[in-house]
């Protein structure tokens, strides 16, 4: 890699500067800023400088500005301790035409082009309103989050009002409703974003096998119930899953065993309740399957049997083939919102005439990959920097 020299690297053409932080690309800046006053006599208005961030914007005018005042000393004095500055003196012949060029790039120093990239941008399309296509009046707004809220709320609206109970039951556990869409368009901040690979729209899944199982559930478990709680409380299943054999300390007069088996029945109670759909299934629902049941039975023991387990089981399965195929709707929805919002967002905010900051960087770039206006916008950015 070829170290960078203030001094000697031409003025003309292009050079890509890589450092890393604290290597002085700030002082690099200003030492090209004060060589283009002085060697090509370029007024500050005319070199642009672009940065990210305001803070930045205002270093660097702080910084170069300062570093103008003390090159006007050094051409002054005819030397400096300065070697970058020694070195511009001992270059320039007229060092009272350097002088003159100096002070009067200090006088113009507040019209300096030193720039976020925004601003840089906004500049651009104010200046060049015919060029860019953009309504004079266009208000510049700083939160459009009550726009982003606005579709999401419509989105959420045209994509679950309609959608079965079992769907919006798994839907709702995963997600918070529109302000989930609304927060990852805020974070992600481009709806243009492209998401791989692209997913395709799930087919929708078979809710009848859930449902019959989940009736027979709901009928046998009032009759089920005592037999269930004490199969449950068989010593022969494993007490790292079902609880131990010893007396309870929050439950006088109960094992840990006896404790933690009634609270499987109460939320097995809740789950069969009358008005209850079934999903999404409650914690711990895997510790009534037979398959649960036989993993969790200690070696050489029987597990306890019976036709409930049996249909838990089928149950959670039918469950979790649903849960799968919302997880993929999910998803798909996902990168649906994104195409929705990127339409959506646009006209929004071509309709009321308002603009975002981002919206001045995409402006622009849309202009420049426009044919009929390419040159016309290069053209008169070009005659101006």
């Amino acid at each position: 890699m070829k170290k960078f020299d203030q001094i000697k690297t031409p003025l003309a053409g292009k050079n890509l500067i890589e450092a890393s932080a604290g290597t002085g690309k700030t002082y690099t800046i200003a030492g090209i800023f004060v060589r283009l006053v002085v060697e090509e006599r370029i007024p500050p208005e005319e070199i642009l400088v672009v940065t990210f961030t305001k803070a930045a914007t205002e270093e660097l005018k702080d910084r170069i500005r300062k570093r103008l005042v003390e090159a006007r000393k050094a051409f002054l004095g005819g030397s400096t301790d300065d070697p970058f500055l020694n070195a511009v003196v001992n270059k320039h012949d007229n060092q009272l035409q350097a002088v003159r060029l100096i002070e009067s790039a200090l006088l113009d120093f507040d019209r300096a082009a030193i720039f976020t990239i925004h601003g840089f941008c906004q500049r651009i399309l104010h200046e060049n309103a015919f060029e860019t296509g953009i309504l004079f009046d266009t208000e510049l707004i700083i939160d459009q989050s009550s726009i982003i809220q606005e579709i999401a709320d419509d989105f959420w609206r045209k994509h679950y009002y309609k959608k079965f109970p079992e769907f919006l039951g798994i839907a709702l556990k995963k997600i918070s409703g529109p302000e989930y869409y609304a927060a990852l368009l805020n974070k992600i901040k481009n709806p243009e974003v492209r998401i791989v690979p692209e997913i395709a729209k799930p087919a929708p899944v078979n809710t009848i096998p859930f449902k019959e199982n989940f009736e027979k559930l709901k009928n046998m478990w009032p009759s089920a119930r005592r037999r269930v709680i004490d199969l449950l409380n068989d010593p022969a299943l494993n007490a790292n899953v079902y609880g131990n054999l010893k007396p309870s300390s929050a439950v006088h007069g109960f094992t840990n065993r006896e404790a933690k088996i009634a609270e499987l029945a109460r939320a097995m109670d809740n789950y069969t309740t009358e008005n209850s759909i079934g999903i999404p299934v409650f914690k711990g629902f895997e510790k009534f399957t037979a398959t649960k049941i036989t993993k969790s039975t200690k070696k050489n023991s029987s597990p306890p049997d019976d036709e409930f387990f049996d249909i838990c089981d089928e149950l959670l399965i039918s469950f979790k083939l649903i849960e799968k195929n919302v997880e993929e709707y999910l998803l798909y929805l996902k990168t649906e919102f994104f195409r929705y919002a990127g339409t959506e967002l646009l006209k929004r905010k071509q309709n009321s005439n308002i603009r975002f900051f981002d919206d001045l960087l995409t402006r622009v770039q849309d202009t420049l990959e426009q044919d009929g206006r390419y040159d016309l916008l290069l053209k008169a950015v070009r005659g101006r920097y």
